[in-house]
Parts: structure tokens; C-alpha cells; sequence
């Protein structure tokens, strides 16, 4: 796999113009890391894009090239799931394009306010919608998604606003329905 086979959420394996023998694969590679699933994120990207850091599960068995950077740690599922929506949302794109030109570097990435993958049910409610967004497009779970980014970083409403702002090339519905979800789940919030 390569950079541009990789959407937000989405691997598109049947794009993918090369492949390698499981057993060729086997005898050059380390299969503890290519032969488990792991999140993988873009390296060349531009702060003018419609997102800038662009992350999604690897499969088993996937072999990646250059153009991809991926988790190298064992971590369980879970967080990768976690980490993915968070690399996928607004908030984190928008910190990662006030520090990019034309690469997503691994410096760029470990030096992110990233809150660490934990159990809150925030968190757990996050990893479960990225792994629905990997399997399929759904517009409620994307706007839950972000919503949930920008709780977790504790914006207020009119922050998050600010926030959606910075991306011009994302269509106004999306924008609008992220809003509308965050403004929704932070009244219910300030109820409890």
C-alpha cells in the first residue's frame, strides 16, 4: 500500500498497483509488524488540503511503502481505533497544519497534545465510530466522531466553530452537522 491508496478510515486495497509474495514478504520483512493490523498515516499531505493528516488501519498481511508511517508499537486495537478518529477529526488536523508544509512527519505526529489512549467511555465511543467509519461512510457517526474530538480537547462551542472554519474545501453540511452534534452533546453536558 501506498499514501494514496489510504483515505481517511478507508485502505483501498483494490487500487494498490504492486504486490509481494506472502513468502518473499516473510523472508524480508519482520511479519511481527506487517503480519497484524496497525494504524498507518500519510506522510505527504499540504496544510491547504481538505484534511491535512490522513490515517486509517492497515489489514494483516499489508505490506506499506515509504509513503505511509506505521504504528510500530503493539498497541491493542482498541487504541489504534482511538488514535485513527483522533488523527481523522478537525481538532487534530487543525494542530497538525499550524506545523506541516508538505509532509506529515513522525516528529510532526509525536509531538501532538494527543490525550493518551485510555477508557474512558469518550474514548472507547471514539475508537468504536472510526472502526464503523473504516467498514462504511456514515455521516451520524462522522459528526458523533468529531464531536466527541473536540470534547475530548475540551473546546467550547464557539472555539470549534472557529475550528471548522479553517477548512475551506469541506463541504458546509459536514461542517454544520459536526457543529450541530457538538453544540447537542454539550448542552446535554452542561445538564447533567
Amino acid at each position: 500500500m501506498e499514501g494514496k491508496h489510504v483515505e481517511p478510515f478507508i485502505v483501498r486495497i483494490d487500487a494498490a498497483e504492486r504486490s509481494i509474495r506472502t513468502a518473499e514478504a516473510q523472508r524480508l520483512l519482520d511479519p511481527a509488524r506487517y503480519g497484524r493490523p496497525r494504524l498507518a498515516y500519510r506522510d505527504v499531505a499540504g496544510a491547504t488540503n481538505r484534511l491535512t493528516l490522513i490515517a486509517a488501519m492497515l489489514p494483516a498481511g499489508c505490506v506499506s511503502t515509504h509513503t505511509l508511517f506505521c504504528l510500530r508499537s503493539r498497541l491493542p486495537l482498541v487504541s489504534q481505533y482511538f488514535l485513527c478518529g483522533l488523527f481523522n477529526s478537525f481538532i487534530v488536523n487543525y494542530l497538525v497544519r499550524m506545523r506541516v508544509t508538505t509532509h506529515v512527519t513522525t516528529a510532526t505526529v509525536e509531538g501532538l497534545p494527543i490525550p493518551p489512549p485510555g477508557y474512558s467511555s469518550a474514548q472507547r465511543e471514539l475508537a468504536t465510530l472510526a472502526r464503523v467509519l473504516s467498514r462504511r461512510g456514515d455521516a451520524t457517526a462522522f459528526s458523533r466522531l468529531q464531536s466527541l474530538a473536540a470534547g475530548l480537547y475540551q473546546l467550547t462551542s464557539d472555539e470549534f466553530r472557529h475550528v471548522l472554519n479553517t477548512f475551506p474545501l469541506v463541504a458546509g453540511e459536514i461542517k454544520d452537522a459536526a457543529y450541530s452534534t457538538y453544540v447537542a452533546a454539550d448542552a446535554q453536558r452542561t445538564q447533567r
